[in-house]
């Protein structure tokens, strides 16, 4: 086959799946053209294009930036993830936008991943752990404000604590690292400090 045949292959499959985008009853209001164009780039197919779409549709009204969302899904195409694994990582970053948990993280492991080339499925199993982490964080420092310690950098001191459990930081132990920072009025730099095994 020349290079010529290719390329016109190529444009000829590109334009029938944008055209399966477009006509799919997903598309309506919640086609978004830069979505489009990834999708096209992904080589899905219309159903999944559709499936896409309104995923990415659900996690711009869970709170996700276009930016970001487009992100994750360009990331996963770089990483040659199929549907299921974009559909699954868009589903995690809307879950964490609902539980006002930081995305950017999130999303900065996927991409991560991508530009080391570690396989798709990989990726998606550490990119869960980081939200799993992420949950287990903010369940630590809600313990600790119910528990009536002054948590004031919450949104500052969430990452840390993550990437601490991470790491290989125990709840038990984080919390106590809290506590004793706390009690002893330390300084948020040294606290986080402190959270690193």
């Amino acid at each position: 086959m020349t290079a010529r045949l290719r390329g016109l292959c190529t444009a000829l499959v590109a334009t029938a799946l944008l055209a399966g985008v477009l006509c799919s009853p997903a598309a309506g209001e919640t086609t978004n053209r830069s979505l489009e164009r990834i999708v096209v780039k992904g080589m899905f197919s219309a159903e999944e294009g559709a499936r896409l779409q309104r995923a990415f549709a659900t996690a711009r009204q869970a709170g996700v930036e276009e930016r970001d969302a487009l992100a994750l899904v360009q990331a996963g195409v770089e990483g040659e993830f199929d549907a299921a694994q974009t559909l699954r990582v868009l589903s995690i970053v809307a879950q964490m936008a609902l539980e006002k948990l930081p995305v950017e993280g999130f999303i900065a492991k996927v991409e991560e991943g991508v530009s080391k080339r570690i396989p798709a499925d990989r990726v998606v199993q550490v990119a869960e752990r980081r939200a799993l982490m992420f949950n287990k964080a903010k369940s630590i420092l809600n313990s600790l404000v119910i528990q009536g310690f002054p948590v004031d950098d919450r949104d500052e001191l969430l990452p840390d604590l993550a990437a601490a459990l991470e790491a290989g930081r125990t709840p038990e132990q984080a919390r106590a690292i809290l506590v004793g920072a706390f009690q002893s009025g330390e300084s948020m730099g040294s606290t986080r400090r402190m959270l690193f095994p």
